[in-house]
Parts: structure tokens; C-alpha cells; sequence
């Protein structure tokens, strides 16, 4: 969900980095950045961060093909695709390490299964989310014809989502975590459709270019420390990460709620947000991508059709920043900042 462009700088100024969100607002998964950036942890590691919005992932891959950002915290599927029309790049550090997206209906729909959504309409925030991807992928695994069977359709953000589903208007939405709280608290209820295969991919994660991977491999390490830093923070004290996440981004701020409650509710996002960053098992690395799971990742988009032909997971992700990521990573600033 995040892109970057980066400049070279004099000596002892800042390297000017351009983050980019894959989403058109502001999202609860950006208070890692907002936690580095209010204790100067991209300071530290010499960048100055601006964070820039784009309407889905695919216009974040996109925006790092042609060079206009230098990274981005993308979903892996628009990379693998593009990858296939010769536009190289991969991932470098895996954040979100378990899905986030995945479809979901009101509770009490009959709707059970991917299987179920024939002849069903499914909305999502852009066409260019991974939410189309994932439903198309969804529904051809389960056997219909993405191309006849269902219907993809732009519903927005919660609030309009909620809107066309009390309408009728949709049967379903291909959204993510977040979001499906959001329409709760709204007043639908929502369950996603369970897959244990799906929930076990990754989401978001930082992406660049083949080549930037190699001639700004410095600049990726430090965005990727700092943003670790972040996300370290904001596992161990989620509530006051929340809280720094709407001092330095006040746009998020719930409305017509009295500040401690405003705070209960973006307490409660982040915390639905934050489970998916948390390390799988002991000894492994902030970052590190599982090759396997890639794998299996991106055979199920080949099976769903979505890529045209078998791939290598390596060609996607590569864990040669990890280590450095890993190797020099504050982590007692991280806790001085927590003792504050």
C-alpha cells in the first residue's frame, strides 16, 4: 500500500523519499510511518518522508515501473501480473505477513462460500484494488467463470458500501480487514468467507524495480529499518500508536465521536490492522518473505487465470535486504520511545 521516490542529496541533508498509500485515503496500516516519523526514526536513518496517495495497488506497481516512485507497499498479485509483461520488479520485505483481503457478506446472508457468489454482485473500493483480483481468483477457484458468473462493480468506501448492500445493491464486498469493521460499526455486520488457503498469503508488502533493488539498495534498507522501528511500536503499544497516528495524520480522526472515543475506534482498527504484521515463528526475520507461500500464491493466480503461465516465486520476492534491515534495527530507541 505504500510507494516511494527517492533523490540523492548533499552531504549531511536529508534523502527526500516519496511514499505513496495504494488506497485513496489515509488507512490505519499507515501509523507505523506515522510512529517513525514522530520520533525521527526516518531521521535517523538520513529521509524525509512525504506520503503520496494512489487509488489501489496496481497503480502502485505501476508508478514504480515507470519510475515515478521508487517503491511501494503493494499487494503481490499486480507484481507478479506485470512481471509477466516484462516490467521487473519484486518485493523486498514482506509487512502484512497474512492476508488482509478476502470477501465478505452481512452476517446474516446466505452466502456461504466463494462458490455461493454465482450470479452475485461484488463490490470494491477501485478496480484497480486487489480486492478485483482476489474475488475474480476467489470465484474461479471455486470452480464459476470470473467473466460470466459474477459482477464486479465499485461500491467505495464503507460508508457507501453500506449503503448499497442495506439497498440490495450488492450481494457482496472484496475489500479487507478494516474495512469490514468499519461497516460494522456503520451498522452491517460483516463476515468474510472462510479459505484457508487465502488467509494464508501474504498482503501488502515494500516493492521496487529490479534495477532500484540494486542501484538504491542503501535507501530501501533505511525506509525498511525505520518502518520496522514503527511497527514494533505499534505492536507493543497499539493505543498510543493510535494516538500518534492521529496527531500526525488529524484527517483520520473519527467524526461526531468525543476524543476518547474517536480513540477507542482507531485503537480498535489498528489493533484489527496490526495482527497481521506479528512474526510467525522464533528466529524469524522483520521482513523476510516465505518462498513457499509465495509459491503457492502465485499458483493459485495461475490456476485462477489471472497469470497466463507458471511463474518462480523468486522472481517476485527476494529477501537479500533482510539482513541488513535486521542487522543495525534500533531497537532500544524503540524502547526508550516506549518507556516515554
Amino acid at each position: 500500500m505504500i510507494a516511494v521516490a527517492g533523490t540523492i542529496s548533499p552531504a549531511h541533508a536529508l534523502d527526500k523519499v516519496r511514499l505513496g498509500w495504494c488506497t485513496s485515503v489515509i488507512t490505519h496500516g499507515v501509523a507505523p510511518i506515522a510512529v517513525a516519523t514522530k520520533f525521527g526514526w526516518f531521521k535517523q536513518e538520513g529521509i524525509e518522508v512525504e506520503l503520496v496517495n494512489f487509488p489501489g495497488s496496481s497503480d502502485c506497481v505501476r508508478n514504480v515501473a515507470t519510475g515515478e516512485v521508487l517503491a511501494a507497499v503493494a499487494t503481490v498479485e499486480p507484481v507478479a501480473i506485470l512481471q509477466q509483461t516484462g516490467v521487473k520488479t519484486q518485493v523486498f520485505y514482506t509487512a502484512y505477513r497474512r492476508n488482509i483481503f478476502g470477501v465478505a457478506v452481512p452476517v446474516d446472508s446466505l452466502i456461504q462460500k466463494y462458490a455461493d457468489l454465482k450470479d452475485k454482485k461484488i463490490g470494491v473500493t477501485s478496480m484497480a484494488s486487489a480486492g478485483v483480483v482476489l474475488a475474480r481468483s476467489g470465484a474461479s477457484d471455486a470452480g464459476l467463470d470470473a467473466d460470466r458468473d459474477i459482477r464486479i462493480v465499485v461500491s467505495g468506501q464503507p460508508a457507501q458500501s453500506v449503503v448499497l448492500l442495506q439497498r440490495k445493491e450488492i450481494d457482496a464486498v472484496s475489500q479487507w480487514d478494516t474495512q469490514y469493521t468499519l461497516m460494522g460499526l456503520a451498522g452491517v455486520p460483516m463476515r468474510m468467507l472462510k479459505d484457508p488457503l487465502i488467509e494464508s498469503f501474504p498482503a501488502n508488502s515494500l516493492v521496487a524495480s529490479s534495477d532500484s533493488i540494486k542501484s538504491k539498495r542503501d535507501l530501501l534498507v533505511r525506509l525498511a529499518r525505520a518502518y520496522t522501528m514503527g511497527v514494533v511500536y505499534t505492536l507493543k503499544n497499539t493505543r498510543q500508536a493510535a494516538a500518534i497516528f492521529q496527531e500526525v495524520y488529524p484527517q483520520v480522526v473519527p467524526t461526531g465521536l468525543a476524543p476518547e472515543a474517536a480513540l477507542d475506534r482507531t485503537t480498535t482498527l489498528l489493533q484489527t490492522v496490526s495482527e497481521k504484521w506479528t512474526l510467525d515463528a522464533p528466529g524469524e526475520k522483520w521482513g523476510e518473505s516465505n518462498l513457499k507461500i509465495y509459491q503457492s500464491y502465485v499458483d493459485w493466480l495461475v490456476r485462477a487465470k489471472i497469470l497466463k503461465q507458471p511463474m518462480d516465486a523468486k522472481e517476485i520476492a527476494t529477501n537479500d535486504m533482510i539482513g541488513d534491515i535486521n542487522k543495525d534495527l534500533d531497537l532500544k530507541s524503540v524502547e526508550q520511545a516506549l518507556a516515554r
